[in-house]
């Protein structure tokens, strides 16, 4: 039977990641919609056994970026199907999927179909520059009609997802966003914004580095650039970089 309420919720702090899911919105149609939870609020939101819902997330070392699983806790299903997305930059996805599957199952959710889709790296977007391209809008027209078709059968199987358990270790990197005193003039949207409340509302400029997860979201909207990378560390993040990202990496679907 076809789903009543079609839901895409994302995680996504440079925008990658949401535009693989409005594609992905775009191709499923009808009653879609979309839902950012890339900032903390308070909403609670529940799903029938008649609904679907779609994860999208960012790829951070081989898992899924922290703030995610305060976010699906606040999520209820009721034996919901759901489709996984894992948008990476180039590198790899490692144990994400299998991450994000186990955190949507403790919620009440059971995953009929998951893919991982490229977008440029947050660090250093030269990594997945252009993606997702028009051969990935392919793949991703693909996935978004095979997974019509499987959640409208009658109790569509489960699916088994690449990973390992324990998850690959991951305890952030380093590479911390530096402010420069002279561009800032407070205007708070990097604190209001940041998806791991690390940056101080009433002074701004200081960031809480043991919250941070270097998403560099707040590089991206501050109106005034005052937020960077110093430049030997930028350097030195992208030479390593180029070791693991260097190359095409392609989609996969995973629908069985």
């Amino acid at each position: 039977m076809k789903p009543e309420k079609i839901t895409i919720l994302y995680f996504s702090p440079t925008g990658g990641t949401e535009k693989v899911a409005r594609l992905i919105c775009e191709r499923l149609g009808g009653n879609t919609v979309c839902r950012d939870m890339t900032v903390k609020n308070a909403d609670v939101l529940t799903f029938t056994g008649n609904d679907l819902a779609v994860f999208c997330v960012p790829v951070y070392g081989g898992r899924v970026p922290a703030p995610v699983k305060e976010r699906l806790s606040r999520m209820s299903g009721s034996g919901t199907n759901a489709a996984l997305t894992a948008v990476f930059g180039n590198r790899a996805v490692d144990d994400a999927l299998l991450e994000l599957r186990d955190m949507v199952g403790e919620q009440g959710f059971r995953t009929i179909a998951a893919a991982e889709f490229i977008a440029p790296h947050s660090v250093d977007p030269v990594y997945g520059a252009g993606r997702p391209d028009a051969a990935d809008k392919k793949v991703i027209a693909e996935f978004a009609e095979k997974l019509l078709n499987k959640a409208a059968a009658d109790s569509p199987s489960v699916i088994t997802v690449p990973g390992r358990s324990p998850y690959v270790k991951y305890d952030g990197i380093p590479l911390k966003p530096a402010v420069s005193a002279i561009k800032c003039i407070r205007c708070g949207a990097c604190a209001v914004n940041c998806p791991a409340g690390a940056i101080d509302f009433i002074n701004p400029k200081l960031t809480d580095k043991a919250m941070c997860i270097s998403c560099m979201r707040c590089i991206s909207i501050c109106p005034k650039r005052a937020r960077h990378i110093p430049a030997p560390m930028k350097t030195a993040a992208s030479a390593a970089l180029k070791r693991v990202c260097a190359g095409r990496r392609e989609p996969k679907i995973y629908i069985e």
